[in-house]
């Protein structure tokens, strides 16, 4: 079977600055899906805001406020996520086909609710991944834009053997992980938060990362949605 290569990101929450991530991603020509919770953040975005990502990106849904679904009554996480697909859908006029879990928690449950309201998959925070699952509302993620999370760190070595020097910084690692991805082919996922790329001042980080990984001819970048349909297209 012919590799695939796909590269992918995600962006959660909703925050004003996803504005200038968006034009990070586009200078460099690579997609990203954002998942907004509209009735989380102080610094939210607006609805024309939202509104002018969603003309080259793809807009997810996030639950309204941002709760762990798993330590709520399943009536009120089923509101939760049927209401912020119905909440943007209206907004943008158009499908709302991918749902991210809050702080990455779901069970059985969270999962067939997603699957019940018309979601096409649902992105995990599971990292050190490169295939599309099995069970598409269950999907993880390559590696998270930041260093705020030692224990990802620790399982995406473990499960990747990279070098040592991607136990250091997430720069490193990321661009570790996509010499890896260019061998193996599949999906490259890079997921993080605009808010916290602003307070650890990663920018130039961020902008070094996506600059390696672009300009590929051997690799597609799309959405999240555009992702699932390109893998399941190869079989």
């Amino acid at each position: 079977m012919k590799k695939i290569y796909i590269v992918t990101t995600s962006w959660d929450d909703g925050h004003k600055l996803d504005l200038k991530l968006a034009g990070l991603l586009e200078k460099y020509r690579i997609k990203g899906t954002f998942y907004i919770s509209p009735f989380y953040l102080k610094n939210k975005l607006t609805k024309e805001e939202i509104k002018e990502l969603s003309e080259y990106h793809e807009i997810g849904a996030h639950t309204l406020t941002h709760i762990d679904l798993t330590s709520i009554p399943i009536e009120k996480a089923d509101k939760e996520i049927k209401g912020s697909k119905i909440y943007l859908e209206k907004m943008l006029g158009d499908k709302i086909s991918m749902f991210c879990y809050p702080k990455g928690k779901y069970n059985q449950r969270i999962k067939e609710i997603v699957k019940k309201n018309g979601f096409l998959g649902a992105r995990t925070c599971n990292g050190g991944n490169f295939e599309f699952p099995k069970d598409p509302y269950e999907w993880g993620v390559t590696l998270h834009a930041s260093n705020g999370s030692p224990l990802m760190t620790l399982k995406i070595y473990v499960k990747t053997r990279i070098s040592v020097k991607g136990l250091i910084d997430w720069e490193s690692r990321a661009k570790l992980l996509f010499n890896h991805f260019l061998v193996r082919g599949g999906i490259y996922h890079l997921w993080g938060h605009s808010w916290e790329i602003e307070k650890s001042n990663e920018w130039d980080k961020l902008e070094r990362v996506l600059q390696y990984v672009s300009n590929r001819k051997e690799i597609s970048y799309v959405t999240n949605v555009e992702a699932l349909t390109l893998y399941k297209h190869t079989f």
